[in-house]
């Protein structure tokens, strides 16, 4: 049975309080055009976790849509800080529960194994000071090493971008695949947009490309430049253009709700996104081209 749905049908079971992990990394593969979706949809209070990324986590929290993040970082570093994040962090408007790699991952594993907790080292940061509820020191003797507990992560939906998939949902990645996996096996429901649709035999030649076998997938989403601006793997590269746009607009709330307006609340789809963006942009964006 085919699994290829429209971005609105893949998230129609999204809903308010809702917790939504995020993939990619940074300005790679961040799942645009279901976050634009998501905020077009309207779905509000949801507890974020965000692999480390950029663009993605700042727009949801910018639009609105987030009352709780749990969190590595979220960064555009060269350009800069995450400027609605920190905004709203200073704002005391999102509750920011403030963690590590090591932390994140381990409540990723508890949940793909769904167990309550998971096992940490405890590398003798200021964290379990800082966020008690997500890290708590484990009894020990004397020679042992230190131990924290980390609670499950088991994400009500999962936001990812892979490059090409097949009908039954195979998803392929032409580059890293960084927390993506794990948030896939720990995540209730899986929905990942890809740039184009390929037949399973196409799968089967290159299947060590698959990353998310079908079993963990439960929608995908034909999405060509989904991920713009920011970067798909052998595809096309960061737009700096609209990043700057972006960043220019995020300097005040009533910027940014323009942005918003003309960039995403006003576009039916994600196709009316792109021909805002324009063809000649994304055809300067493609891996061919660029190179």
């Amino acid at each position: 049975m085919s699994k290829v749905v429209s971005a609105q049908e893949a998230l129609a079971g999204l809903h308010d309080g809702m917790q939504v992990a995020t993939g990619g990394w940074l300005f790679t593969g961040q799942p645009m055009a279901l976050v634009r979706e998501v905020i077009r949809k309207g779905t509000k209070n949801l507890r974020l976790v965000p692999a480390p990324g950029s663009i993605a986590p700042d727009m949801l929290i910018g639009a609105g849509s987030v009352t709780d993040v749990s969190c590595v970082f979220i960064s555009f570093e060269q350009f800069g800080l995450a400027p609605n994040f920190r905004r709203a962090a200073e704002a005391g408007a999102i509750k920011i529960r403030e963690m590590d790699g090591p932390g994140i991952a381990g409540g990723l594993r508890a949940g793909a194994c769904d167990l309550p907790y998971m096992l940490v080292p405890d590398l003798c940061t200021d964290l379990p000071r800082v966020n008690p509820e997500s890290y708590r020191p484990v009894p020990h003797v004397p020679g042992e090493r230190r131990m924290l507990s980390v609670p499950t992560i088991q994400p009500d939906f999962v936001l990812l971008h892979g490059q090409q998939a097949d009908e039954l949902g195979n998803v392929q990645f032409h580059g890293g695949s960084f927390f993506d996996a794990l948030l896939a096996q720990a995540g209730k429901r899986v929905v990942v947009s890809v740039d184009r649709i390929v037949d399973t035999a196409t799968i089967r030649k290159n299947s060590r490309l698959t990353k998310l076998p079908a079993a963990f997938v439960h929608a995908v989403v034909e999405a060509p430049y989904g991920a713009h601006p920011s970067s798909s793997a052998a595809g096309y590269e960061l737009d700096e253009k609209h990043i700057r746009e972006y960043l220019k607009a995020s300097g005040d709330t009533a910027n940014f709700a323009a942005y918003l307006e003309r960039y995403v609340r006003r576009c039916k789809s994600d196709k009316d996104y792109l021909d805002l963006v324009g063809k000649e942009q994304l055809a300067s964006l493609n891996v061919s081209a660029a190179a």
